[in-house]
């Protein structure tokens, strides 16, 4: 029987190559949609996972001033644009409904720690050399360049000076207060640089320069600066019972304040964050982990005194993951990152120190480091050498008195994390369109994302159109040519079952040769289909292009380039791109896509054999004649 059935296929092999190749090209067209369609499918989910996209949030300056600031040097004014805020506008108004934050929106304060014990720079790291001191010059003088002082008294200073004398220069006012021989003042100084050379070029006098005085910058919880009496003046004329007085108090406080600093004048600040991809220098991966663990989720959501040091302060004390950290929390500044702050003022309102509202250990679980490189968007970006990073919810006690300085929400003060997508950005930007506020600008980043969604949404669209088409198809050629083969073969069946042939024997005469054409076809159809999906998955991914700084995958990415590319610098963007696609189709979606029109060809075939069978020969024959 399989021989006379495959016999009758050579018979007509004009009819048998023509159901071979049409089967062959609609399994090919279904086998290849299928697998590109889960391909895309696949990658979508893959890059969900893998990329984020975050929005920082500025508040914009209302106008930009030009400021004049007097130079001794040149003896002229240098000038500078400083930009103007109107009203601080609060975070809140960055919770509405709708917004679909996965984190956040926070602004993100760092605070001030007591040094302790702990080095926050190696032994030959050289310092800032602050002083504030009492003095008198040597004549009656205005400090408009250059002028010689007599050290009288050392309050406070990051080196101790061992001269007797020193240069003096009012360096940025055009016309300094006059001083007298005869009187003493106390002052806050820091060094300044060469103000004149002698005709060798040579530097002739290093002069100190001043610094603000006593001065405070506190806000109250609301952000609103709180009233003080303190000037900020960088001088004060030295009088009987100065020191007892309110301004002279006052100066002691201050002086009380660089020794809480630490004996080196260095700061020790701590970044609190309700998420670490908030932080632009970990989200594009400048800063990445080299021990441990980052935060889990439910360290921000228990708020687990956990914490992340840098491995420039690690080293430098000896530290390690698990080892305790004690941290001291003094004030909180909400205007700046650590890498722009210094602008908040020393003392409190009322002219006393900051003491500490939270002190606790924590558990050093994990090292990080810092790229070479330039940070996108600017220098507030950056992150501190001795920066520490630890859950907002990890601090148990309020802020609110111990606000140092409050600003309008920056770009690397405030930000939040939505869902992957153009689709996500476009209802946050209608939503938010939608609150009526101006003067905010709301920047987003997820790495390129949105484009590479774009593309493979349309290579989704074009594999499901080839699965349709090839479905369709499937069909069409299945139903006509098993009717063909098994249908019009009536007569053929009517004459073998006169002969005697039993029920079984016909099917299998019939059966045979739509078995070899449907399992070959779909054999080759299927293999032929995986082959175009593959390579369409390579063209794919070598045309599309788009940045994996900004995805939190990139070590995981990087991890599939060898040693090799990421050290000599010869792989491309392209490179990395390819190695983030998953780019071979999957050859279980082309064998399950051959398969189902193999078995629906067979349907076919054994339904139309039914059909015959269940007839008479007699009435087949008379069918056959009509």
């Amino acid at each position: 029987m399989i021989r006379n059935s495959l016999t009758r296929l050579l018979r007509t092999p004009v009819r048998t190559v023509l159901f071979f190749l049409l089967l062959s090209f609609t399994v090919a067209l279904v086998s290849a949609g299928g697998s590109l369609w889960k391909l895309c499918r696949d990658n979508l989910k893959r890059f969900a996972e893998i990329f984020m996209t975050i929005g920082t949030v500025e508040q914009l300056p209302e106008r930009t001033e030009q400021e004049a600031v007097w130079s001794a040097d040149r003896e002229d004014y240098r000038y500078y644009n400083r930009a103007v805020y109107g009203e601080i506008i609060s975070p809140d108004v960055l919770d509405f409904e709708g917004a679909g934050y996965l984190s956040g929106p926070e602004q993100r304060a760092y605070y001030e720690a007591l040094p302790q014990d702990y080095a926050f720079k190696e032994r030959e790291g050289g310092l800032w050399q602050f002083m504030v001191v009492e003095a008198s010059p040597v004549e009656d003088c205005v400090p408009a360049g250059p002028v010689k002082m007599e050290l009288k008294r050392v309050l406070y200073s990051t080196y101790q000076p061992n001269v007797l004398y020193f240069y003096l220069c009012d360096h940025f006012t055009e016309k300094p207060q006059m001083l007298y021989a005869d009187k003493t003042y106390v002052m806050a100084l820091q060094d300044g640089f060469t103000h004149d050379f002698d005709e060798n070029g040579s530097a002739a006098r290093y002069e100190y320069m001043p610094l603000e005085g006593p001065y405070s910058t506190q806000a109250g919880p609301e952000g609103r600066r709180l009233p003080t009496e303190l000037t900020g003046n960088w001088i004060a004329e030295v009088t009987t019972g100065f020191y007892e007085s309110r301004e002279g108090q006052a100066w002691m406080k201050f002086c009380e304040d660089c020794v809480l600093r630490g004996s080196r004048h260095l700061s020790f600040p701590v970044t609190a964050t309700e998420d670490l991809n908030l932080v632009m220098a970990f989200y594009n991966k400048q800063a990445y982990l080299v021990e441990g663990e980052l935060f889990s989720e439910e360290d921000y959501q228990q708020g687990n005194r956990v914490c992340l040091v840098s491995s420039a302060f690690a080293r430098t004390n000896g530290l390690k993951t698990g080892d305790p950290l004690h941290l001291a929390l003094r004030y909180a500044n909400y205007a700046a990152t650590p890498n722009v702050g210094g602008s908040e003022g020393r003392l409190r309102a009322d002219g006393g120190v900051y003491e500490p509202f939270e002190e606790s250990d924590y558990t050093i679980k994990g090292i990080y480091d810092v790229g070479v490189g330039t940070m996108e968007g600017g220098w507030g970006y950056l992150l501190e050498r001795n920066e520490v990073f630890i859950p907002t919810a990890s601090i148990k006690n309020s802020d609110e008195n111990n606000i140092a300085c409050y600003g309008p929400m920056k770009g690397y003060t405030t930000s939040f994390r939505i869902p992957n997508g153009s689709e996500s950005m476009e209802n946050f930007q209608r939503l938010w369109e939608a609150q009526g506020i101006e003067q905010v600008e709301i920047t987003f980043y997820d790495g390129g994302y949105s484009k590479l969604e774009g593309g493979l949404e349309n290579m989704r669209t074009l594999a499901f159109i080839l699965l349709m088409t090839g479905i369709a198809s499937a069909v069409c050629i299945v139903i006509f040519f098993c009717h063909l083969l098994i249908t019009k073969q009536q007569k053929q069946t009517a004459i073998e079952r006169s002969l005697g042939m039993t029920k079984r024997q016909c099917a299998c005469s019939l059966l045979v040769g739509v078995l070899v054409i449907s399992l070959s076809g779909s054999i080759t159809g299927g293999c032929a289909g995986q082959l175009f999906a593959g390579r369409a998955a390579v063209g794919m991914t070598a045309t599309e292009t788009f940045d994996t700084r900004f995805s939190n995958g990139e070590v995981q990415l990087n991890a599939e380039r060898s040693e090799e590319e990421m050290t000599d610098g010869k792989a491309d963007g392209n490179e990395t791109v390819r190695a983030a696609y998953l780019k071979e189709a999957d050859w279980r979606m082309s064998f399950l896509c051959s398969g189902l029109v193999f078995l629906f060809a067979m349907g076919i075939a054994l339904s139309g054999i039914y059909r015959n069978l269940q007839k008479e020969p007699l009435a087949l024959l008379a069918e056959a004649k009509k």
